[in-house]
């Protein structure tokens, strides 16, 4: 299973590499393990963001798509 979540993260980085977006590493309180990808949608832009958190530390990308279409 760690294994798999240490592919996503890989996964995840690269994808972060693509879209030039924020990468945040931050610590968990307690032990957690999996995945997330969550789509905001406002007025004027999209807002992605992907999660792997493997035992006590979380990676989050995060990148914004203005609906102009142009990347940022």
């Amino acid at each position: 299973m760690i294994g798999v979540l240490l592919l996503v993260c890989l996964l995840f980085l690269i994808i972060a590499q693509i879209k030039k977006a924020e990468v945040i590493l931050s610590p968990i309180v307690g032990i957690m393990f999996g995945f997330l990808y969550h789509k905001e949608q406002y007025e004027e832009e999209d807002e992605f963001t992907l999660q792997c958190v493997i035992g006590v530390i979380s990676i989050t990308v995060i990148w914004i798509n203005p609906l102009d279409g142009l990347q940022k």
